[in-house]
């Protein structure tokens, strides 16, 4: 019986082969009819058209438009189709996964019986769907939790899979990567993540710098320390925001003021103002001095937010020597101190030329308090009509 159904199989295959010839005849003649047709369509147009080159042009160009358009909606209609299969197998397998993660914290099922191992191993999308789930159901802040999936994740070797990642070409399969490997703290490529610093790309630097964050919880910003491209502000922001949201133990920041990169020290003054961090103020006002303005105004403001009084005296003698943004900030900055010691230093400057400055110093004036709110009513009576209208505008009580 056996032997039947193989020379059946055998005949069969053999009859598709000897038809092979004629159906490969058919649609040969098939296409060269519908070739023939669309010449026929073309020289009857230009049969009644007037003989013009742009004529022959639009012509041309309209069929050119029309085959395109026939190759081209086919091919949008089966990527949409691929898409929806792909999401939907996607979906099914996720929610599959799920509950076979879920029976196995709970302790109704053995790792071995997660899933087919045989299929995890042949299919990078299982793959990615198991870490995927691995990932979601780890959200929730429970260490037992967290140090099972970890273990699991390693058990199924999902590992290699996300260091895999880290060698494609295209940057956003690196960035799953980095994500997927922090999430599960395996360090073993800290230094390919690390090299990441380096790239032009502004949102790769971004993940390697959060990455990095979680990798090394000890040394959680150690990435400043090789940081060579300008610290932008959008990654600034996404640092601070992670260090908001998560358990990080915070650095001493002026451990990086003498950093080279000048996006990096006013990143670490920001943060020292920010966070309060006092007992940097001495190292902050070595900085007085920079050569860079930017980082000069981000130090005069963090030693006022840090309420270093000792720097009222280094700030009044460097006035002089400023351009106008910094003279404002440590107008400014005096102001915040409310030191009634300090009037008459302000009142001096609202003998300036500069309408800004004489604003600023009036501004600082009325914020000592009673006593500069005096000192401006006094200085009222004599002024020039310029000053009495800065001196009313701030001592306005509706502003």
């Amino acid at each position: 019986m056996l032997l039947l159904d193989q020379y059946i199989i055998l005949f069969d295959f053999q009859e598709l082969m000897n038809s092979v010839p004629d159906l490969l005849f058919i649609v040969f003649e098939l296409l060269g009819s519908i070739v023939e047709r669309i010449q026929a369509i073309i020289n009857y147009t230009f049969e009644r058209l007037p003989y013009n080159a742009l004529n022959r042009l639009i012509v041309y160009m309209i069929m050119v438009f029309f085959i395109s358009l026939m190759l081209l909606l086919p091919t949008i209609l089966i990527s949409k189709l691929y898409l929806a299969y792909q999401k939907t197998r996607y979906n099914q397998i996720h929610v599959k996964y799920s509950k076979a993660i879920i029976a196995y914290l709970i302790g109704n099922k053995e790792a071995n019986d997660i899933c087919d191992q045989t299929k995890l191993k042949s299919s990078r999308f299982h793959r990615n769907v198991m870490i995927d789930v691995l990932m979601a159901i780890d959200k929730a802040e429970n260490k037992t939790v967290s140090d099972k999936i970890r273990a699991l994740y390693l058990d199924l070797k999902l590992n290699q899979e996300s260091i895999r990642k880290l060698d494609k070409f295209s940057w956003n399969k690196k960035i799953f990567g980095i994500r997927e490997l922090s999430h599960m703290r395996v360090k073993s490529e800290n230094q390919k993540i690390i090299s990441f610093q380096q790239k032009n790309n502004d949102v790769l630097r971004i993940e390697s710098q959060m990455g990095l964050i979680k990798l090394l919880p000890f040394v959680p910003f150690a990435f400043l320390d090789s940081q060579e491209k300008p610290f932008t502000v959008w990654e600034q922001i996404n640092v601070f925001d992670l260090i908001r949201k998560n358990r990080i133990e915070i650095p001493e920041f002026h451990l990086w003021l003498d950093h080279w990169n000048d996006s990096v020290v006013m990143f670490c003054l920001d943060m020292i103002r920010v966070l309060k961090q006092k007992q940097a103020a001495p190292k902050v006002l070595e900085l007085i001095n920079h050569d860079n303005d930017f980082v000069k105004g981000k130090v005069i403001k963090t030693l006022i937010d840090l309420e270093s009084y000792e720097a009222i005296a280094k700030l009044k003698e460097m006035y002089h020597l400023e351009e106008s943004p910094n003279q404002l900030n440590i107008l400014r900055s005096i102001g915040q101190l409310k030191m009634e010691s300090e009037i008459n230093f302000l009142e001096d400057k609202l003998k300036s030329d500069e309408f800004k400055i004489r604003m600023e110093a009036c501004k600082s004036i009325a914020k000592i308090g009673e006593t500069g709110v005096a000192r401006l009513n006094a200085l009222s009576v004599n002024a020039d009509e310029e000053l009495k209208g800065i001196i009313n505008h701030v001592l306005d009580p509706r502003i």
